[in-house]
């Protein structure tokens, strides 16, 4: 039986329960006349049956749309339904009842109204019209026959047989409705399963109906469910091969193993399928359906050429490829990855990818944490880049490994870097011949005027001598500096506190401030953590800064000196409101032996570069011209630069 029959059998068990009820009405009305007496000849007795028939009947459209809101669990007002319907019922009934117990006679018809309210709509309600219905009644009595213990006694019991009436019954109907919802929901969850497998699936009861065609079935065959077909309908159009099974009565001569043969699409193509038959129980009796599992193997044979498609492509790419499904295990390997890897493709293939990856590159498996890394392999440079296949909702299907033979790019980018090394030394060179000629250039013009004065006595040349050995400590001071920049040696670094470097040699800074006639401040963070460092590096290194923003500064400007915590290190910051950088030789401030005025050597700002860059730290810096300078410096915390080489 389909859920949907089911339920409007349920329905009709409701309303012809409603009906009934209403004839046991008539027999509480036609005790009601013999009770108060009436003729059945009196008009009174024709109005009444005539206005309490059309009552009943209005009450019946009433009545079907509580059951219609109950069974499909529309809530919407349903309970100011019940309320009307149980105060209907009360309102007709009531009178009724209360005459037939004014007449001293106890009729089982009083619990007429009680099961009514209780089927339609629920226990509680039924409760509450006994209640109603035996408190009327009982002050009814009580007002014509005065209190007595005996009346109280007897309608205690009735009270006590409508309440018990009104429980049993709303209970055995509440079940009997959650019981068939039950079902409704387990019904919903199969036919759920059923539309989630790649199968054509089709279930079909006893008598040969088709009670649910999952959505693979729908598909591939254009079945429509409101079709309401017999499986000879769909063996005479789709699966001809299963003619000589049937019976002609919906019926499969069931077999326990495979049937393949050509069904029919809904386009009207042949294709090969796969038919397994299953025996499955549709009811309590002997009624037992079948379930039809048709595989499509037409898609198998397109798998088949899709994956020779795919196989020619990645033969084609001039890389090596590697694919593994969800699990890890090497499905395809191409022929460049082959060649590359000096590998055969039957010996990895279910191998894991993750274990082939790292014993190929010496490392254990869990090492090869990132998804490009390059391998040494016989001579040459293979670049390794891995990626994992995800659908749409996250899910790993699979991982790809793409294999490059980089020993040309790395040999070509040597090449390049040792041309850029080799004109940068010649820039050096240059820098530094230029800055050291022009002192030599004032030495040899001196002794030129001092050869020509030979007769001339000594003390004639002291301002000569003077400026002769100015000019030799300027060549002296160039050669320190430029061997501060180019001395490779390493550096050893240890936790230091960047506030009490810049608190140790702040007077000195502060002095000259003072002599320029600027305005120096400190806001020194007393949270800063530590910071990797050696000491008498990064003091030169803000000597440096603040004396470059000082030169920048004119009289009356303002210099600041800043630290501060940040979440992965420590910012020093020197700001300035003097002259600032033009933007077009703000990339050029750290070469070497650049600078912009006349009395510079040009390398402070290339040695701090230096120093910043053995303790791991970076530097940026922003200006505008007219308005000032900053340098932004950020050192990496020690416990972070303590993993880290320093040379």
């Amino acid at each position: 039986m389909k859920l949907d029959s089911g339920l409007n059998r349920i329905k009709e068990c409701y309303l012809f329960a409603h009906l009934t009820y209403c004839i046991l009405s008539v027999s509480c009305l036609a005790e009601l006349l013999r009770t108060s007496q009436l003729s059945f000849n009196e008009y009174y007795y024709h109005l009444l049956w005539v206005v309490y028939l059309l009552i009943i009947i209005a009450l019946i459209p009433a009545q079907h749309k509580i059951i219609t809101k109950t069974f499909y669990r529309d809530h919407r007002h349903l309970h100011l339904y019940k309320l009307l319907y149980t105060a209907a019922i009360c309102i007709i009934y009531t009178p009724i009842i209360t005459s037939i117990l004014a007449g001293k006679s106890l009729s089982i018809l009083v619990i007429v109204p009680v099961i009514l309210n209780s089927i339609i709509c629920g226990t509680v309600y039924g409760l509450v019209t006994s209640l109603v219905v035996l408190l009327v009644a009982l002050l009814v009595c009580i007002n014509h026959f005065g209190f007595s213990n005996q009346l109280l006694t007897e309608y205690l019991l009735t009270l006590a047989l409508m309440a018990t009436t009104a429980w049993f019954t709303g209970q055995s109907f509440e079940y009997i409705k959650n019981l068939f919802y039950q079902l409704v929901e387990s019904d919903k969850n199969q036919k759920s399963i059923l539309d989630n497998l790649g199968v054509a699936t089709l279930h079909v009861d006893g008598s040969g109906y088709i009670i649910h065609a999952n959505k693979r079935f729908r598909d591939l065959f254009g079945y429509q469910p409101e079709e309401q077909a017999m499986l000879n309908d769909i063996i005479e159009r789709h699966l001809p091969f299963l003619k000589p099974a049937a019976t002609g009565k919906g019926k499969l001569l069931i077999s326990c193993s495979p049937v393949f043969g050509q069904a029919v699409d809904g386009r009207g193509k042949s294709m090969p399928v796969q038919c397994v038959i299953h025996q499955v129980s549709t009811g309590m009796g002997n009624d037992n359906g079948l379930v039809l599992c048709i595989n499509d193997l037409s898609l198998s044979e397109k798998l088949e050429e899709e994956r020779a498609r795919t196989n020619y492509f990645i033969d084609f790419i001039n890389s090596g490829v590697i694919l593994a499904d969800g699990s890890g295990k090497i499905i395809e390997l191409n022929r460049q990855a082959e060649a590359l890897l000096h590998l055969d493709k039957q010996s990895v293939l279910n191998e894991n990818l993750q274990c082939l990856l790292g014993r190929l590159a010496g490392k254990k498996p869990d090492q090869q944490a990132t998804s490009s890394y390059e391998v040494e392999m016989a001579g040459r440079t293979l670049l390794f880049n891995r990626a994992e296949l995800r659908t749409r909702s996250g899910k790993i299907v699979g991982m790809a490994c793409i294999v490059n033979d980089i020993t040309d790019t790395k040999e070509m980018e040597r090449k390049l870097q040792r041309s850029a090394t080799l004109s940068a030394i010649g820039e050096l060179a240059a820098g530094t011949a230029h800055e050291i000629r022009n002192p030599l250039t004032s030495i040899r013009g001196f002794l030129q005027l001092m050869k020509e004065k030979k007769d001339a006595p000594i003390r004639d040349f002291d301002g000569y001598f003077d400026i002769i050995l100015a000019e030799a400590d300027r060549i002296n001071a160039i050669i320190t500096e430029f061997l501060k920049l180019a001395k490779q040696e390493k550096v050893e670094l240890r936790p230091v506190n960047l506030n009490d470097i810049i608190n140790f040699i702040w007077g000195l800074l502060n002095s000259e401030a003072l002599l320029r006639e600027i305005h120096l401040v400190r806001k020194l963070d007393p949270e800063a953590p530590p910071i990797m460092g050696n000491i008498d590096m990064l003091k030169q290194v803000v000597i440096n800064l603040v004396n470059n923003a000082l030169q920048a500064t004119g009289r009356g400007g303002v210099v600041k000196v800043v630290t501060r915590r940040k979440e992965n290190g420590v910012l020093l910051t020197v700001e300035d409101n003097g002259a600032g950088i033009e933007e077009s030789i703000l990339p050029r401030i750290f070469d070497p032996f650049f600078t912009t005025r006349d009395e510079g050597t040009g390398l402070g700002l290339a040695i701090t570069n230096k120093i910043l860059g053995e303790h791991n730290a970076s530097i940026n810096v922003t200006s505008k011209p007219g308005r000032g300078t900053t340098f932004y410096i950020t050192f990496p915390l020690a416990e972070k630069a303590e993993n880290t080489d320093t040379h």
